[in-house]
């Protein structure tokens, strides 16, 4: 992957090899220490050079930090990351939705239809025709609150679990529409892939 795209303020350490990858793609990460990254904003994967060994797993380093705590050097996909960091991805995704609650709230009070037979809310896992007239006529009545406000009144379970498996599957590259994840430079260009990026829309709102 190129390194185009938005900058990433805000990282998780999802691995970190003291003595390289030696499966790494990229020859000059084989036997260099390496941190492999998700991006907070847009879950942008990457991997970086450690400039401090006291670098945590599941660690949020802010890439402002005065001296810098790491440099990035290249964007990658899901297919690059090592196994750990593949168990890690699910755990820093739930911890980034819990953090980030009141956003992925206001995507529920704030997404659209994409074309005249499918919503975004659609998109979603365990999101159907019914649940989502259903998230409609309550969001009418007033906006949802939280995680739970959406449970209770909507009726449906595991709001975060449900945002977890959208965000994977988005990283994974197994549909099309990006609801939250930003995909490449060269993936945008694509007539066929749809960057709706909800969670931006709504930090500049």
């Amino acid at each position: 992957m190129s390194k185009k795209g938005p900058r990433e303020q805000y990282v998780y350490v999802l691995d970190y090899l003291r003595d390289g990858n030696p499966l790494d793609r990229h020859s000059w990460h084989k036997n260099k220490p390496l941190l492999q990254l998700l991006g907070e904003d847009f879950f942008i994967l990457m991997e970086a050079f450690p400039l401090t060994d006291k670098i945590q797993l599941e660690e949020k380093i802010d890439r402002d930090h005065e001296p810098p705590l790491l440099r990035v050097d290249v964007l990658i996909g899901y297919e690059d990351l090592t196994s750990l960091a593949r168990d890690n991805l699910a755990k820093i995704i739930e911890k980034i939705i819990t953090e980030k609650e009141h956003q992925f709230v206001n995507f529920f009070n704030k997404a659209e239809a994409l074309t005249l037979k499918l919503h975004a809310l659609e998109l979603l896992p365990d999101i159907g025709k019914k649940t989502l007239r259903i998230i409609l006529e309550e969001r009418k009545k007033s906006p949802f609150t939280s995680y739970k406000d959406i449970e209770d009144r909507v009726g449906i379970k595991g709001v975060k679990e449900i945002l977890k498996k959208r965000i994977l599957l988005e990283i994974k590259r197994e549909d099309k529409y990006f609801l939250f994840v930003y995909p490449t430079e060269t993936e945008k260009r694509n007539q066929e892939q749809k960057y709706i990026g909800y969670l931006e829309r709504i930090r500049h709102e």
